[in-house]
């Protein structure tokens, strides 16, 4: 851990990061690894400088250094436009968000006016697709793909028939080819089990215990560095088959468990200690981004979480639980394990492939070639084309301008400019169209600001080999008590020319997530705490982190990190996923879905529309793509 920082680790992210642009002249080959130095053509597009390609920035990335200035000073009533350039371009629609639903509502809306019509998307990012992010590596000459965000498509039964056409028919992707994509077994002849750290400053000492595979819970327990009743309670929550409210209907077990928080449930019902709640305080992060203080008991049974085996509860969502009930009480077979190499970043470029037609080295590729399609973002701000992609934007001031159309004033490397348009979509977070379109009401700007996007870290980091989890006989370990909750390999996928490696001797490409928090506080309140503890770490701390928890784990398998790591992509969302309403903070969740702030907040104001996953309250793909529909249904 002590090791001198090489130059190669220099370059993948410490300095570069820090020094931004003059990194890149500076030091050769920076270019590519500072995600700040992003020229880019000029807002009328004139010429086409060679742009740098994001996906394989590595540092610190997702909500870049500096995403959010301009939009902060907005909020903090301290942005100063200075002179604002007019364009002079007039567009059919100006999107201001180029994520998911952004995209989406660019395609809806030419699909529905026609392909004449211009469409102008501004993002703050560098990068297209919002949290649809891809990650991409190469090492030696093995390419290693991974998400830098949303992960898969969960459930495309319960989607709506417009979000399902627009996966399917507009973007051709083939549900069950794409599921036959990934090899569940790919890692089977190398025996790989699970691992949890136990790390020394909550433990006493570093000891990583091993889960056979097939071993029971009472065997694992007497492995767990804990008294014999933290471990007797461990088994009693994976094992129990205990009725805790006999004589109680499904509907009034229900009615509790709703409003019963799922630590409060593992304690009294139980018997968990503060030892054998660290064992599982964070199983409900990967939903909800808070550990168990705040997650109903209803939510964790309905997602397959632990110590439900004894209530007999039918599978069908709680009485008063409003009209949105939770997705997985609906899943059928259809649904499966649909997988992208890079998550759903593979639709954004599916999106941009067609709004966009000469974006990549291929013209309109498919769902499989797209994949390893190269992305020319030179081109996305092209002056010819209908459609233009304009990154590294952040809209400071909407309005509507007479009935018919509306005006749009953004910020692009420290100028301001004007673009006109028919109608507007913010695609962006609710919490900034509250601060830049003046004309909303009053009721409708707070129910803007009540939900607190999920904060999340996915750090990527590519590796040379993964010998020592071979050696180990490892492919996951979770670390309970250090700042990322897991680390582990990556899913094998095989589609189009692509294949992710899974020979112990090749590269690969390792994921760790983290949801920072504050336990105790309401969930909007943490979310806010995990935002401020994202916005002020730097890349040398979640590279410290990322090495702490790899080598403690791995170093006695032969893990190196100065000598094994050789790239490292820290995706930060400060303002993550969606906010998702909670029997325990939201009482409007008892209400109709018309009097929920979501509901509200996303009403129409005049030729500006509102288009996001916060609209939906729900943190999916489909949520954006439903967003979307709405949002053009109302302009066309």
């Amino acid at each position: 851990m002590n090791r001198k920082v090489t130059r190669r680790d220099f370059l993948d992210g410490v300095a570069v990061t820090a020094m931004g642009a003059a990194a890149a002249v500076a030091l050769p080959g920076a270019a590519q690894a500072a995600p700040s130095a992003h020229p880019g053509p000029t807002p009328h597009g004139h010429g086409r400088p060679k742009a740098p390609y994001p996906p394989t920035a590595t540092g610190l990335r997702g909500q870049q250094p500096g995403a959010y200035d301009v939009a902060h000073a907005v909020r903090d009533g301290a942005f100063a436009p200075g002179r604002i350039s007019d364009t002079r371009e007039t567009y059919d629609l100006v999107v201001v968000g180029g994520g998911l639903s952004g995209l989406a509502a660019a395609y809806l809306y030419r699909k529905h006016a026609g392909p004449r019509a211009r469409v102008l998307v501004l993002d703050a990012l560098d990068d297209f697709g919002g949290h649809a992010r891809r990650n991409e590596f190469h090492v030696g000459r093995t390419q290693l793909l991974s998400n830098g965000g949303t992960v898969n498509i969960d459930t495309p039964s319960t989607w709506s028939r417009g979000a399902r056409d627009l996966l399917t028919k507009d973007l051709g992707v083939d549900l069950k080819a794409l599921e036959a994509t990934v090899k569940g077994d790919a890692y089977a002849p190398y025996s790989l089990r699970s691992g949890t750290l136990f790390n020394s400053e909550r433990w006493g000492k570093d000891q990583l215990v091993i889960r056979e595979s097939g071993e029971s819970w009472a065997s694992y327990a007497t492995k767990l560095p804990m008294s014999e009743a933290s471990r007797a309670a461990l088994v009693r929550l994976y094992t129990t088959t205990e009725d805790f409210y006999p004589g109680l209907t499904d509907a009034q077990k229900k009615e509790i468990l709703a409003r019963t928080p799922y630590e409060t449930y593992l304690r009294e019902k139980l018997g968990l200690d503060a030892d054998a709640l660290e064992m599982v305080k964070r199983g409900t992060n990967g939903l909800w981004g808070v550990n168990v203080d705040h997650v109903a008991a209803a939510d964790a049974w309905a997602t397959g979480q632990p110590g439900f085996g004894g209530l007999g509860l039918e599978h069908t969502p709680w009485p008063g639980a409003g009209l949105t009930p939770l997705m997985h009480l609906a899943e059928t077979e259809e649904d499966g394990n649909f997988y992208f190499p890079e998550g759903n970043a593979s639709l954004a470029r599916l999106l941009v492939s067609k709004l966009v037609p000469d974006a990549f080295d291929e013209r309109r590729p498919d769902w499989q070639r797209i994949v390893t399609a190269k992305a020319d973002y030179s081109r996305l701000d092209d002056r010819d084309n209908h459609v233009r992609i304009r990154l590294g934007s952040t809209a400071f001031h909407v309005r509507n301008e007479g009935r018919h159309g509306a005006v749009v004033d953004y910020s692009k490397g420290g100028q301001s400019y004007r673009v006109r348009a028919k109608g507007v979509v913010m695609a962006c977070w609710n919490s900034v169209s509250s601060y830049v379109v003046p004309e909303l009401p009053g009721e409708q700007v707070t129910a803007m600001r009540y939900g607190t996007k999920v904060p999340l870290v996915y750090a990527r980091v590519a590796l040379r080999d993964w010998r020592a989890f071979a050696r180990a006989r490892v492919s996951r370990v979770s670390t309970p008590s250090m700042f990322f909750s897991s680390f582990g390999l990556p899913t094998v996928t095989e589609i189009g020319d692509f294949a992710m490696p899974h020979r112990p001797e090749l590269p690969t490409v390792v994921s760790l997530s983290a949801t920072p928090g504050s336990p105790g506080l309401v969930c909007r309140e943490q979310h806010k705490a995990g935002r401020r503890t994202l916005i002020r770490m730097p890349f040398e701390d979640f590279e410290r982190e990322i090495r702490d928890s790899m080598t403690r784990s791995l170093g006695d398998h032969g893990f190196d990190p100065a000598r094994d790591i050789t790239a490292i992509t820290v995706n930060r969302w400060a303002h993550g996923y969606a906010y998702e309403y909670n029997s325990l903070d939201d009482p409007s969740l008892y209400q109709p879905e018309s009097q929920r702030p979501y509901a509200k907040a996303r009403r129409p104001v005049g030729r500006i529309t509102i288009a996001n996953s916060d609209a939906e309250a729900f943190g999916y793909t489909h949520a954006a793509f439903d967003a979307a529909i709405r949002a053009v249904a109302h302009l066309l």
